[in-house]
């Protein structure tokens, strides 16, 4: 048997090594050592890769190199070989075939694959040959140096001087680019030509797979073809040189434009797409499934409601693909609707478009489900009710789409209007969003939805780790960025925007930071307009108009948004030319106020505590009082509100547990403050506590690693006994309708006998409802976490009116100012909630009056807003009202006001300005007099003229107050805290001509 074997072997051999010689190219040769040659032979004979058609794949010990080879030498073959790899990141690859087609033989060097050592003998020759066969010139030896030091160890072995300086000059052009670069250089090689495909930053995954892809449907024949990834300084930079035919169609000029235009969209586009198979049909282009895919994840999202078992992403994506004919009448009809070059005609264009449309959807048959005739019922609903798109703009890295709110009431299944219920996304009494954004892209999908016209709200990001959880969360998305917006309106109430909310749905497969770009950068797209100062000036062109007026849209960060994220978004929105770069996301780590550093949320969270335990009957400056937590120590919200809780309250507060994502931590004796502190200044989770430390009966510290762990963590909230529960982090809904009682103990008294939210919608409505039933003061979110919201205002404000600079100047005293604010602004609110509770004996629960609170304020300033910008042709005018303009400069803090006055009427939008004054007018008079009189007020006569009235009123009375002071009269100090409590309301209604109540 033996020498049977070696006989076959050795007659393959004598066929197989000269043909092998003979056909592979000279490049091969070149990069391929003679230990490699002879594995690659013993591979393809001992594989039978030619007799047999197998392919084979060798794999180095360490599992970083993997070389395939496969019969045949085409597309088909090189695309099957990059996706074999999709599970890895690609950082190096070197595809080629053999002359007569037969084989292909690539290489791929894979993450975490060995770097370069910049000191070693390989390195120095490769800077030496660079010099001398590269032309580099002396003066950049040192970049060269720090730019090779981030090459691959295989890049350096195999090292061309031509080639790495190719690379270096390209990298030095493109590096501060976001975008993907495309090149030609034709006749590189005799009847070839070099396309070349480069970007910083690019995707982990599946960058190389979509440039092979496209190049196949485009009908390119790819001789030969290399990839490198460089860990550069800030940023890796990928660089793929594919060879071709000169005579390839794929370059033809006709064709050149659209085969780059793909290209330019591997960074930003997955390959891996559910309506990929409409690929195959000539029909539909790249850029067409990047559209109908977008559709289908918004249908889905609708449709999932109704029944998510037969409404799955893969059902909806089963619909589109088995009606191409509807697919094509549906980017027909969005094509007539926003396509710039098709202009002239439009209407008459769009009325056929839609008539089309309609007759391919009543061609679907019925079936048994009726799900594909849903489906384009719905898709035709969005685009209906997109009112701008990005989608015909070049260089676009996601695609967008701005939404009228309409949207929502015709949806199916949902009542439209005069129905019993609001449409989907609307807020308490039906109310539906001002704006809706959808965004869709590689892996991810998102909303922005705002519930006024200036608006404020953070970005959240919601990672999956599989595609049942993202299944789980897509269907669930936009009740949560909704209900996160309207829960954000009920807490904005003090500031000039309302709430907006931004949740960022990343698939398994998604990369967060390329996807949060991609998601800002469309919405640029779709702001950035010459009437809102872009130097861009698409000015619609490309971005044909359904909305018809400029919009102002503010950011802010939430869950999974770092700091560099917070300055990309800044400086990409000044490098585009946006009017208010600096006003687009706040918490900017220079120019903003960090809400961590500074713990702005959390002190009005302890504030509210402070008054809920004195509501309790608990004086926390004098009797001691105990807290547990969700959220951990390097948390914001909870690291900081354990920070001035310890800081004001020293013994007197017992901390008794924690969470966070990694652990639980318990000890009912009360928690070290000391290891607190510690965790927290190191920004290490409850997890690393010093065991030694705990002391009480039962005090635990585990990891959700641990046998247990998960189950401690996820029921610690409602197991740990305490005066007071602060959720400070944690997803929605954590606490429910169907656990709400987990949250008893054993004899059905309650865990804690306050909740105080730190962390939004920790508690769905219907536990909230529940527990105060059982006698839990809920203090609803909307009041005690607002203090994040308004500090951010307060930096968008001197974003507005400020420089980077001029801010700078100013920043520890304008932060300090603010800080006072935010605590008088949680005061008043917190001790008018207990007046309120107290004075309906506790028969109106602590959160209803809070949104009883919100709808007063709101609905006032929003009144007052409407009547001011009808009454003001600009924020100057505004000087001309002694009244209004002295709420303006009361808003700000003083050293905004001494030093930069007229850049609040000379520099913030208008509409800006109004609803400011109009939010600091309302909510000032609500908290001095309570819930229902101003708007009884305005409710008997237009509500700018009793506002009027009332700031008349208001400096009246001080006269009064002021000269009683003075008089030395008897007892004109209870005199005066009656005219405090009752004067203003009297006074304001004697001005107005009604009888005072």
């Amino acid at each position: 048997m033996r020498e049977l074997l070696a006989r076959r072997l050795d007659a393959a051999s004598r066929e197989v090594v000269p043909w092998f010689f003979a056909q592979m190219p000279d490049y091969y040769f070149r990069t391929h050592g003679e230990e490699e040659q002879a594995a690659h032979l013993r591979a393809l004979v001992s594989g039978q890769v030619l007799t047999q058609g197998q392919v084979v794949t060798l794999e180095s010990p360490c599992g970083t190199r993997r070389t395939v080879l496969s019969p045949g030498g085409g597309m088909d073959e090189l695309a099957a070989a990059v996706a074999g790899m999709a599970p890895r990141s690609i950082l190096g690859a070197r595809m080629l075939h053999t002359r007569d087609g037969r084989l292909r033989l690539d290489t791929f060097i894979t993450a975490p694959a060995r770097r370069v050592d910049p000191d070693g003998p390989a390195f120095a020759a490769a800077v030496e040959r660079a010099r001398a066969e590269g032309g580099l010139p002396a003066r950049q030896a040192a970049e060269f140096r720090r730019f090779l030091a981030g090459a691959t160890d295989d890049c350096v072995q195999r090292f061309e001087a031509g080639r790495a300086m190719r690379h270096f000059a390209l990298w030095r052009r493109i590096r501060g680019r976001e975008g993907v670069e495309v090149t030609l250089e034709p006749g590189v090689y005799p009847a070839q030509s070099r396309l070349v495909v480069a970007m910083m930053e690019p995707p982990a995954r599946g960058a190389l797979l979509a440039i092979v892809r496209i190049l196949r449907r485009a009908g390119a024949e790819v001789a030969r073809a290399y990839a490198d990834v460089y860990a550069t300084p800030q940023r890796p930079f990928c660089v793929v040189s594919i060879y071709l035919p000169e005579d390839s169609p794929a370059l033809a000029p006709e064709r050149w434009a659209e085969l780059a235009a793909a290209l330019r969209t591997v960074k930003w586009q997955a390959p891996d797409q559910p309506l990929d198979a409409l690929l195959g049909a000539p029909a539909f282009t790249l850029a067409d499934v990047a559209l109908l895919g977008a559709s289908a994840a918004f249908a889905h999202q609708f449709l999932h409601g109704l029944d998510p078992y037969a409404y799955t992403t893969a059902n909806v994506a089963a619909a589109v693909l088995g009606q191409p004919g509807a697919a094509r009448a549906l980017l027909d009809y969005f094509a007539a609707r926003f396509d710039p070059a098709a202009a002239r005609g439009r209407a008459r264009r769009e009325a056929e478009a839609l008539r089309a449309l309609r007759a391919a959807r009543a061609a679907i048959a019925p079936g048994a489900s009726g799900v594909p005739a849903r489906v384009f019922q719905v898709l035709e609903t969005f685009v209906t009710h997109t009112l701008r798109t990005n989608f015909y703009l070049e260089g676009r890295f996601g695609l967008g789409f701005r939404l009228a709110p309409a949207v929502l009431t015709r949806l199916p299944g949902r009542p439209g209007p005069g129905g019993h219920a609001g449409p989907p996304g609307t807020g308490a009494g039906g109310e539906a969003p001002y704006g809706i954004f959808f965004f869709h892209g590689a892996h991810y999908q998102a909303f922005h939805v705002r519930y006024r016209e200036m608006a404020r709200g953070g970005v959240r990001i919601v990672p999956t780790a599989d595609p049942a959880q993202f299944e789980l969360e897509a269907g669930r998305q936009f009740a949560e960025v909704t209900a996160l917006a309207m829960s954000q309106q009920s807490k904005n109430k003090d500031i000039p925007e309302g709430g907006s909310k931004a949740v960022l749905l990343l698939g398994p497969g998604a990369d967060r930071d390329l996807a949060l770009k991609s998601m800002v950068d469309a919405l640029l797209d779709l702001i950035l307009t010459s009437r809102a100062g872009g130097r861009e000036r698409h000015s619609l062109r490309r971005v044909t108009d359904h909305l018809g007026r400029d919009e102002v849209v503010y950011l802010g960060p939430d869950e999974n948004i770092t700091p560099a994220h917070i300055e990309w978004i800044v400086a990409r929105a000044r490098a585009r030319g946006y009017r208010w770069p600096a006003a687009l996301m706040s918490s900017k780590p220079r120019t903003g106020i960090s809400h961590k550093r500074y713990g702005v949320t959390s002190l009005g969270v302890v504030i509210f505590a402070e008054e809920i335990l004195r509501l309790l009957g608990i004086d926390p400056q004098t009797q001691p009082f105990s807290v547990k937590f969700t959220g951990g120590t390097r948390g914001d919200v909870a690291s900081n509100a354990m920070r001035i809780l310890i800081r004001d309250h020293g013994p007197r507060v017992r901390i008794v547990s924690a969470s966070d994502g990694h652990g639980a931590l318990y000890d009912p004796d009360g928690l070290d403050h000391g290891e607190l502190l510690r965790l927290a200044d190191a920004d290490l989770g409850v997890a690393e506590f010093d065991p030694g430390l705990l002391r009480g009966a039962g005090a635990f510290c585990v990891r959700t690693t641990d046998p247990g762990g998960a189950r401690l963590r996820d029921t610690l909230h409602n197991t740990a006994v305490a005066d007071l529960f602060i959720p400070a982090g944690g997803r929605p809904d954590t606490i429910n309708e169907d656990n709400w009682q987990d949250f008893l103990l054993p004899g059905g008294q309650p865990s804690a006998r306050a909740v105080v939210e730190g962390a939004n919608l920790f508690l769905s409505p219907e536990a909230r409802d529940r527990l105060q039933e059982s006698g839990v003061l809920v203090v609803h979110g909307a009041s005690a976490n607002k203090c994040g919201v308004i500090s951010s205002s307060y930096e968008i404000l001197a974003g507005l009116a400020l420089s980077d600079d001029e801010f700078l100047a100013i920043k520890d005293e304008y932060v300090a100012q603010v800080l006072a604010i935010l605590r008088r602004r949680a005061r008043d609110e917190a001790r008018l909630l207990v007046r309120e509770y107290r004075a309906a004996g506790g028969a109106r629960p602590l959160t209803a009056l809070t949104v009883e609170l919100s709808r007063e304020i709101n609905a006032l300033a929003d009144a007052l807003d409407a009547a001011l910008k009808a009454g003001l042709g600009d924020a100057r005018a505004l000087r001309d009202d002694p009244a209004l303009y002295a709420l303006l400069l009361d808003y700000c803090p003083p050293v905004l006001v001494e030093r930069y006055e007229e850049r609040l009427t000379g520099r913030v939008p208008l509409a800006h300005v109004t609803a400011l004054v109009a939010a600091h007018a309302a909510s000032r008079a609500v908290y001095a007099e309570g819930i229902g009189w101003m708007r009884a007020l305005a409710g008997r006569s237009a509500p700018l003229e009793a506002m009027r009235a009332y700031l008349a009123q208001e400096r009246r009375l001080a006269g009064i107050i002021e000269g009683l002071a003075a008089s030395g009269a008897p007892q004109r100090e209870a005199v005066e805290r009656i005219l405090r409590a009752t004067g203003r309301k009297f006074l304001t209604e004697r001005a107005l001509g009604m009888e005072p109540g």
